[in-house]
């Protein structure tokens, strides 16, 4: 646990110690995302209002609008990975501010890594999803097993995206890593990443928490918000496979 505070406490470090700094370095991402959350919300305001009722109360949005929804969306997922980009590039390369923007080829490799990378969680995290499902059926609908439940699944996602995720910040300095070198990579700190992927889960929480209490009437301001809370969680659980790729692969101190 002392490890996995230390990891946790690094990556924290890195994006607050200097937050005029942290923003200034992922603003051009953080536009792009809000940008598209933006644009979503005042072009296809209906198609996000049916999303939040009932699906059998709600009338069928416009097509038109369910296009731009989709578009906005790709988008934003586009501006996320421009800022895990930006992020990975500032601290490893050292804070060169000049090698700091990404050529269009490294960015769509990034994005390519990025999809295979989420094939490879998705096929690894199926025998997760089947336990959680089986243990759900054992121990009943109950809320509190079920949020439990959860939470074990969450800390499981969590851990297995920890394990394979180094070909992110790999991809991010143009270099190629296989899902399984990441695998091997993390083999020393395996059980280290359980108790830092229940350090990401609280905050992940605890964010969910914050957007539950702060949820506008409005579903474009809900979006925006949310699209806000996504970037802050995203960004901290970037950092940290930032650490430990610093960490593993080229051999950095947490100090």
């Amino acid at each position: 646990m002392i490890q996995a505070t230390a990891l946790f406490t690094h990556a924290l470090n890195m994006l607050f110690h200097a937050p005029s700094t942290t923003l200034r370095v992922i603003l051009p991402a953080v536009l792009w995302v809000m940008g598209a959350a933006a644009a979503a919300g005042l072009l296809a305001g209906d198609a996000l209002g049916a999303m939040d009722q009932v699906i059998e109360n709600a009338a069928p949005p416009p097509a038109g609008q369910l296009l731009i929804l989709i578009a906005c969306g790709l988008a934003g997922i586009l501006g996320y990975a421009l800022m895990a980009i930006l992020w990975h590039r500032y601290v490893l390369l050292d804070h060169d501010g000049s090698a700091l923007r990404p050529g269009m080829g490294l960015f769509w490799a990034y994005v390519w890594r990025a999809i295979v990378l989420g094939f490879a969680q998705f096929l690894a995290a199926i025998p997760i999803g089947l336990a959680m499902l089986l243990l759900g059926g054992l121990t009943g609908s109950s809320p509190a097993a079920l949020l439990l439940i959860g939470l074990v699944a969450g800390v499981a996602f969590l851990w297995l995206a920890l394990r394979l995720s180094l070909v992110l910040p790999a991809a991010a300095l143009g270099h190629v890593m296989s899902v399984r070198d990441s695998w091997r990579a993390t083999e020393p700190l395996a059980g280290t990443l359980w108790a830092l992927a229940v350090l990401l889960a609280v905050v992940n929480t605890l964010l969910g928490v914050i957007a539950s209490m702060l949820l506008p009437a409005d579903p474009g301001l809900r979006l925006m918000l949310d699209s806000l809370l996504y970037l802050i969680e995203g960004l901290v659980f970037v950092s940290m496979l930032t650490t430990l790729y610093g960490h593993l692969i080229e051999g950095r101190e947490l100090g």
